[in-house]
């Protein structure tokens, strides 16, 4: 287990001619910067940084802005339940974190960086020009600087801000969430924790749902409460309870109905905000024909992209496997054609926090071992029932490993 973090308090520096914060001492800033135990040892937090400055080498950029809150804590341990921009930038040899003065404690506690610069809360809450302009000062002029432009954590006026600083912006393609795909055995032991908070979630649905008058809601609450109740961390989604005709409705959840026929679940144990999702599925009363077709096809996906998926193996082929094992669908049957999606560590609004590597014919990448996949195997009769059996799973060299507990089988109350 990581030792607490060290007392060694990286450089604070704040902007605006004004004097700092009377509370912002020595003493309070060694004894915050010790205050919490980080996930991982210094090690596996320079072997990230050192795969990033690699890339960055190779992608031509003098610097990296990282705004995704997940990447930031992949790369400097940084998190916190503030939603503001607060980027962390990267050179080849330093990292600095950009914060309100407020998340100073934060920072602190959970960032392993070379320098912290704040500003004052409001200040931070109204632009990023301060800190853009801070932190082109310090590089060459006109230099290449890295950005994620595919995803709503970068704010656009970033880019004019960057030009107007006098560097050059450069969209730099998820060059972070590229490598976290592959995740180290560290990483993957997080999620072998998360799995337990899922079983445990999965076995508190049932002796739920068992109750009299069980609702969605009721279900829904003892899962939450079984998630939370020894973890570390909120998952980024969820609980979903879809019963009956709601099941049906994709993305529908809890809402206090009673428990009517086939109930959807969907839901993620995590550990220091790493997800092992599944869905699961429970019958009151022996299911309908439709529903029981429904299971089938969800566990005709599942095996297939189970026996097939392999590190080597193009995704496109997964998908394409799968496809022929299911033939045709009914006309009735909603489906959405993909077959796994990456998850690991993961911020709100949802686990699929990452690069857009799926299981589905258009990509056409070969797998890795070290990945990590959730299989989303769920069908439905529009309107009518949904039926949802998954597993989360990490490809190996020979084959696939499953992470989750349970048989992905419908579950009789």
């Amino acid at each position: 287990m990581p030792a607490l973090n060290a007392v060694d308090v990286p450089t604070i520096a704040g902007l605006g001619d004004g004097p700092g914060p009377r509370w912002l001492t020595e003493d309070a800033a060694a004894a915050v910067a010790a205050a919490e135990q980080r996930p991982f040892a210094d090690a596996e937090y320079e072997r990230r940084l050192r795969g990033v400055r690699d890339r960055m080498a190779e992608a031509g950029v003098d610097a990296l802005f990282v705004f995704r809150p997940s990447s930031i804590e992949y790369l400097c341990g940084y998190h916190t339940a503030e939603t503001t921009p607060q980027p962390l930038l990267v050179t080849g040899s330093d990292t600095t974190l950009y914060v309100p003065d407020l998340e100073l404690g934060r920072a602190l506690a959970s960032s392993r960086v070379n320098q912290i610069v704040y500003c004052g809360y409001t200040d931070a809450l109204r632009g990023l020009g301060a800190w853009l302009t801070h932190a082109v000062r310090g590089l060459r002029g006109g230099a290449r600087v890295g950005l994620e432009l595919r995803h709503a954590s970068t704010p656009p006026v970033a880019v004019r801000l960057l030009r107007e600083s006098g560097a050059e912006p450069v969209d730099t393609e998820h060059l972070v969430e590229r490598q976290r795909l592959v995740l180290s055995d560290a990483e993957l032991a997080c999620v072998e924790r998360a799995a337990e908070h899922t079983r445990a979630g999965v076995d508190a649905a049932v002796t739920a749902a068992r109750e009299p008058g069980a609702t969605d809601s009721s279900v829904a609450a003892a899962i939450a409460c079984a998630l939370y109740g020894a973890a570390d961390s909120a998952s980024a989604w969820g609980p979903v309870v879809a019963t009956g005709r709601r099941g049906g409705i994709p993305h529908s959840t809890w809402a206090g109905h009673p428990l009517a026929g086939t109930t959807f679940l969907e839901f993620a144990g995590t550990c220091h905000r790493y997800h092992a999702p599944v869905m699961r599925t429970l019958c009151r009363g022996r299911p309908g024909a439709r529903e029981r077709l429904l299971a089938d096809l969800a566990r005709t996906a599942l095996a297939a992209v189970l026996d097939t998926a392999r590190a080597g193996v193009r995704c496109s082929e997964v998908a394409a496997t799968a496809e022929r094992a299911l033939g045709e669908l009914p006309g009735d049957v909603v489906f959405h054609h993909l077959f796994g999606y990456p998850v690991g560590l993961a911020h709100k609004p949802h686990w699929m926090d990452g690069a857009p590597f799926h299981l589905a014919e258009g990509n056409d990448e070969p797998l890795r071992a070290g990945m990590v996949f959730h299989v989303p195997a769920s069908f439905r009769v529009f309107g009518r029932s949904g039926v949802g059996l998954s597993q989360t799973f990490v490809v190996t060299e020979h084959g696939t490993r499953v992470l989750t507990h349970g048989a992905a089988e419908p579950i009789e109350l």
